[in-house]
């Protein structure tokens, strides 16, 4: 794997700016999870800078890559290629990042759709994803930050809750 210096370098040049000032949000709120729920602090920090290394690839990129890296694609993904961008994002982490630990990879995988019996370094990237300190104010946000820290099963209930 990439140093997560040289990760972070190759990233400010392949994200916008108010996407990589996201991801960096989301690394530090993911670090602070995982010192609080005793998860590799490494792998939750490669995860965060990486869960959105494909988000901003334009559809037609996204859609060429899903095909060439083998993505499979349900109706949801075609209907909204964005979707795409978690699972498409591990295929790069791993081709351009030089990610190897799947644990990795399944956080950045799962990040966004999430998936029954998630690891709790699955957890902590798609709930620091949803409450990373940029975000703008929404209905729930608060109550998602304050339950990160008290009961990781309760936060995701309500973020999915929130946001399905």
């Amino acid at each position: 794997m990439l140093s997560f210096e040289t990760m972070e370098r190759k990233l400010q040049s392949a994200l916008s700016l108010p996407r990589y000032i996201h991801t960096m949000g989301v690394v530090k709120t993911a670090v602070k999870m995982a010192k609080k729920w005793g998860v590799d602090v490494d792998e939750a920090r490669a995860a965060a800078l990486l869960h959105d290394c494909a988000k901003d690839y334009p559809e037609e990129m996204k859609r060429r890559f899903c095909k060439e890296f083998h993505v499979p694609l349900d109706e949801t993904m075609q209907a909204c290629i964005d979707l795409c961008h978690g699972p498409l994002g591990a295929e790069v982490a791993k081709r351009e990042y030089g990610v190897t630990d799947e644990a990795v990879c399944d956080a950045i995988r799962y990040h966004t759709t999430g998936r029954p019996g998630m690891s709790d370094l699955e957890k902590i990237i798609f709930i620091a994803d949803y409450i990373e300190p940029n975000r703008k104010p929404f209905a729930g946000l608060e109550e998602g930050r304050a339950l990160a820290y008290e009961d990781l099963d309760l936060a995701m209930e309500q973020i999915l809750k929130d946001t399905i």
